[in-house]
């Protein structure tokens, strides 16, 4: 058996069907990147001990990192921005895994809570953020959520929630408001583009508005497409930046 066969068999977990029967599906593939040798270990037990999701392997540098990412294509990567007392290498990193992982989730896990960090790693396009102190169920919806393409941000983080700091000025001037983009947004895409500003799920939008989460999914894929943006995540950005929300 080859490595890649070994590898794929270890990452199918068993489920049961409604039906009783058994069904086997592919665990999510995580890598994990940290400095601290206990905090990889630990969430790699914590992937393991999970049935639908699965290490990837871990790193513990930005250059390991990028090179793990490369070879083992995982679903989705947490990392930690704290790499010694300077933060660039993190940031550089988070930035250049976004790039070169199209398509693989990046949820930073740090224990930093600097709003200024907190801000510019948002601002990369990563999809979560999180502190350390999460506890392990929390680090693990956290996961699941960014799988299926939600955004999830600590609003606890220097007391700033996604869209404070999503409002916070850049370095270069904001663009003034589109009106034009906003004059193509129906009421119910307003309506849900304010709750995702809020950091609701999908699921959560749904019952605000009393519509199905498949309807949510619809309004959102119309909201990036008429905000000329790709994740979910650039969404509540890019219409704060214009005034749009």
């Amino acid at each position: 058996m080859t490595l890649e066969a070994v590898r794929e068999a270890t990452d199918l977990r068993g489920t049961r069907g409604a039906d009783g029967a058994d069904v086997i599906r592919r665990a999510a593939r995580v890598l994990v990147v940290d400095s601290e040798p206990v905090v990889r270990h630990g969430l790699r037990a914590l992937l393991t001990a999970e049935p639908d999701l699965a290490p990837a392997g871990e790193a513990a540098s930005p250059r390991d990192a990028l090179m793990a990412a490369e070879r083992s294509r995982p679903d989705a990567i947490v990392v930690d921005i704290e790499f010694g007392r300077d933060e660039r290498p993190g940031l550089d990193l988070v930035r250049a895994l976004l790039e070169r992982c199209r398509g693989t989730k990046v949820l930073v896990l740090t224990g930093c809570r600097d709003r200024d960090s907190m801000m510019r790693t948002v601002r990369l396009g990563v999809h979560g953020y999180l502190r350390k102190g999460a506890d392990t169920a929390e680090i693990v919806r956290a996961l699941r959520a960014v799988l299926r393409g939600e955004g999830v941000f600590d609003p606890g983080t220097a007391g700033a929630g996604p869209l404070q700091v999503l409002r916070e000025p850049d370095p270069v001037p904001a663009p003034g408001p589109d009106l034009c983009k906003t004059s193509l947004l129906t009421d119910r895409e307003n309506q849900v583009l304010r709750l995702l500003a809020v950091g609701m799920s999908n699921r959560e939008i749904g019952t605000r508005l009393r519509i199905s989460e498949a309807t949510v999914k619809f309004h959102v894929r119309n909201l990036r497409d008429k905000l000329e943006v790709r994740r979910r995540t650039e969404i509540v950005y890019t219409a704060a930046r214009q005034g749009i929300v």
